[in-house]
């Protein structure tokens, strides 16, 4: 396991150290904003008889790093079990009520926040060990769902044109839709999919449902799955505008493989969140 040197890092205390997680996925990354091409990212693989949770647990009590005096530590969720509230009717005690309405089956510790610059709230679970355990072993860490920075990040630039937007930002086996129009944010749904074709399916039933026009409307296509290629070139057949989506550009990504980098974590750096 790698762990970024002095001259990555810096100053700890200028740097955000970002953990990462899904059901089946560890990471972390860290990098200071200010400094060109500090930006640090690696996996934490998990195998047959240790989940990448216990992987990290392991490598938190070994090494020293995850001591270090950082500005910020954020922890960020990935989970298609998550719901949107409007703000005009949300209320934080109601948030179980709220959850175990729609997600009656799933367990774990409550969270919740404002997604910045919009009127919603965005709901969802975290298991109750990885929890606690990041409560206990950092100091003031920052909860965060994964679809916080992305509709932080593509509503700014929904704000610059006149079209509706979609964007697709693909896994392996599901990926998320945004959608916007001129400006305001219409909806983010999460769908996990077998292939191509499935994936091919969701996002063109999406389109159709919310009435895009397939010549002036934009959709874009970012994430690391193996087929996006592919996938670009059969939406292209439907639809005029399909475009590639690259990272955004910021100083402290100078020198980083933008393959290995989900698009959420790149986002909530440069939005600052």
């Amino acid at each position: 396991m790698n762990f970024p040197d002095e001259t990555i890092i810096g100053n700890p205390a200028r740097s955000t150290l970002m953990i990462y997680t899904d059901p089946e996925h560890f990471s972390f990354s860290v990098y200071d904003k200010n400094r060109k091409g500090s930006f640090f990212y690696e996996e934490i693989p998990g195998d047959n008889r240790f989940s990448p949770f216990s992987v990290f647990k392991r490598m938190f009590f070994n090494n020293n790093f995850f001591s270090l005096p950082f500005r910020k530590v954020l922890f960020m969720y990935r989970t298609p079990v998550f719901t949107f509230v409007p703000s005009s009717i949300y209320d934080e005690k109601y948030k179980e009520d709220f959850l175990k309405f729609h997600f009656p089956e799933n367990r774990g510790i409550a969270l919740s926040h404002n997604i910045l610059n919009t009127e919603i709230n965005v709901l969802y679970r975290v298991p109750e060990d990885v929890c606690q355990f990041m409560l206990k072993s950092f100091i003031k860490p920052e909860f965060i769902h994964h679809a916080e920075p992305l509709i932080t990040y593509f509503l700014d630039k929904a704000k610059t044109t006149n079209n509706n937007r979609m964007i697709v930002n693909l896994e392996e086996y599901g990926m998320d839709i945004l959608c916007f129009s001129r400006g305001t944010f219409l909806l983010e749904n999460y769908f996990r999919f077998d292939g191509l074709t499935e994936a091919l399916y969701y996002i063109l039933f999406t389109w159709k449902q919310l009435q895009f026009n397939q010549i002036y409307d934009g959709l874009f296509i970012t994430g690391n799955a193996t087929f996006k290629k592919e996938l670009i070139s059969r939406l292209a057949y439907y639809l005029e505008q399909v475009n590639h989506l690259d990272l955004p550009y910021a100083g402290h990504f100078e020198g980083i493989n933008p393959d290995k980098i989900p698009f959420e974590l790149a986002a909530l750096s440069v939005c600052g969140l």
